[in-house]
């Protein structure tokens, strides 16, 4: 079983990720060691100072020191890509960003529902499918997941948890979130999000046993095994169904915490 980590800052010195190049390589052998093959890396966007002109080159520069110490990591180009960018429905430069020219991992902020839809239907226009990173941080989610809910199905928008929030790193108020996210039946996707090799570490393994615990083995293959590959392909993403027999469904969490 390999994975794909479809959200990674390894590339270094361009973002708050790793400083240099040492640290990237440590984090490439922590995700081999861990079952990952393939990783896209997705430094972040900001206007003004870096929008991923360089990226290529860096990629070439990271795969010939995998080579060098035989590391077999795939690298695959993405950006992580703020708000305001998307919503200026900049064709050219957001298909730049995309991952394999079909989709873009778009990072929210704390925004109202109106204003994500807006910046979603720009990124639509561009003939790209949008991946809203990590939701789980951003009251919208918290608050209005009905209504995110329904933002998704109908514009082909996909959300991306991050093993930060499974794991608790980001409070208890993420980590319930992305389980009503997931109970809701609306996680296509789980990244490391990993910035180092330590604290934010590119591993996977231990989100799909959780994963596998609380939704069941179906929805752990199909959220951290298909869609990945998905993705890269170009193709639509599945919509993984928890199990009920975890006891895992819409509804579980709010009855919880009575």
């Amino acid at each position: 079983m390999q994975f794909i980590d479809t959200h990674c800052h390894i590339i270094p010195g361009v973002d708050d990720g790793p400083g240099n190049a040492d640290v990237s390589l440590e984090m490439a052998r922590l995700a081999v060691a861990d079952g990952i093959g393939t990783v896209v890396a997705t430094p972040h966007v900001v206007e003004g100072y870096y929008l991923g002109e360089d990226r290529e080159l860096q990629l070439r520069r990271l795969r010939s020191l995998f080579t060098r110490e035989n590391l077999d990591l795939n690298l695959v180009a993405g950006a992580e890509v703020p708000m305001s960018l998307c919503a200026s429905g900049d064709e050219n430069l957001l298909k730049r960003l995309s991952i394999g020219g079909r989709y873009l991992l778009m990072e929210p902020s704390e925004t109202s529902m109106e204003q994500l839809a807006k910046s979603i239907y720009q990124v639509r226009l561009c003939g790209l499918y949008p991946v809203l990173a990590h939701p789980e941080r951003y009251s919208f989610a918290h608050n209005q997941i009905s209504a995110l809910a329904q933002l998704l199905g109908g514009n082909d928008v996909y959300i991306q948890v991050t093993v930060a929030a499974i794991e608790g790193l980001f409070g208890k108020r993420a980590q319930r979130a992305w389980e009503q996210l997931a109970a809701a039946g609306i996680v296509h996707l789980i990244g490391t999000d990993a910035h180092s090799a330590r604290l934010r570490a590119p591993l996977l393994s231990a989100s799909y046993e959780k994963l596998s615990r609380l939704a069941g083995d179906e929805a752990a293959r199909v959220i951290m095994l298909e869609n990945p590959v998905r993705m890269l392909a170009g193709e639509r993403l599945a919509w993984a169904k928890p199990s009920p027999k975890r006891g895992f469904w819409p509804g579980h969490f709010a009855r919880r915490k009575r």
